[in-house]
């Protein structure tokens, strides 16, 4: 277990080298001075409830560009916009011989792009992404090979034949978000669509205390909806703690077909907690979300972890 969690968080650090280098030089430039920014999350639920099941795993990985201090967000769109490329695996929770109603198996890449601005006193964001799924995306060979390596159970030649099929869908995503602040606490309400790979509502909130990132220009996770901090404000150190939580109307998800065994859930509610340590070279995050259930047959729910830091040298 210790040598599967060494050789995760290894991964996650140091492949691919050229990105962590780019990351940390990035870094270390004064986020006034700056006109590009990078950041990364990596969810898992090793990381979480230990099991290797449904919502696996995945990668976001964003460059900001433009916009002037990237602490700040400018006042009109596309000023500032996000590239963001992300991965995630979806699968059934036994990788061997599945139960007939668990899901089926998902290899997910999507590229996107977004733009962040304020007006009216409220942080805005829209944009679009090409979501692509199925064998074609490599990303079942890609958890094979990983799993070999780890002596952990590999997805056999059933469930990868069994998986979603390839297909591209083209997402389209819009949010709003405000900023109430308190003392050393910033309290954050927020409101999503998203029409695509996945169709739904959401409504939520996430609350931080401390003085870590509260200043911050933060990104959200896809998957956990962890908030990451981006770019990181002069005054961001020491500890921060966070919580939330949202819910979400699933008007439809191709990952979860009517075709299939597994029936959609329509309400899928989450909630999370993390722990932030900023210093002037060094920035880490943990954080752990309870994922409801997403389809009917699905047994019980899911904890999956995220993991975000930078090393500026």
């Amino acid at each position: 277990m210790l040598r599967s969690f060494v050789l995760l968080v290894l991964l996650y650090v140091f492949a691919p080298a050229t990105f962590v280098n780019a990351q940390s030089w990035l870094a270390s430039k004064p986020a006034g001075e700056k006109s590009i920014q990078m950041s990364s999350v990596l969810t898992n639920d090793f990381l979480g409830d230990g099991n290797d099941r449904w919502r696996t795993g995945s990668l976001d990985v964003s460059l900001t560009f433009g916009g002037g201090d990237l602490r700040e967000l400018p006042t009109k769109p596309w000023e500032r916009y996000q590239v963001r490329v992300r991965s995630e695996i979806i699968a059934p929770a036994n990788l061997t011989t599945p139960a007939i109603n668990d899901r089926q198996y998902a290899g997910v890449l999507g590229l996107g792009l977004f733009t962040h601005f304020e007006t009216k006193g409220y942080d805005v964001t829209y944009g679009g992404e090409v979501v692509f799924v199925g064998d074609s995306t490599g990303l079942g060979s890609l958890q094979k090979s990983i799993h070999e390596e780890l002596d952990l159970a590999v997805p056999s030649a059933a469930v990868l034949n069994n998986q979603i099929a390839n297909a591209v869908y083209p997402t389209v995503h819009a949010g709003v978000s405000k900023k109430l602040y308190g003392k050393k606490s910033l309290l954050r309400p927020f409101a999503e669509a998203q029409a695509g790979a996945e169709t739904f509502l959401r409504v939520g909130a996430d609350i931080i205390f401390g003085k870590a990132m509260i200043n911050d220009f933060l990104l959200r996770d896809s998957v956990s909806g962890q908030l990451i901090s981006h770019s990181k404000a002069d005054d961001s150190k020491g500890i921060g703690f966070l919580i939330g939580a949202d819910a979400a109307y699933i008007v439809d998800s191709n990952y979860l077909p009517n075709s299939g065994a597994s029936k959609l859930e329509k309400f899928r509610p989450r909630a999370r907690a993390g722990l932030v340590y900023q210093a002037p070279k060094f920035d880490a995050f943990y954080g752990a979300t309870w994922l409801g259930k997403e389809f009917s047959s699905q047994p019980e729910n899911q904890v999956v972890g995220s993991l975000n830091f930078r090393i500026s040298f």
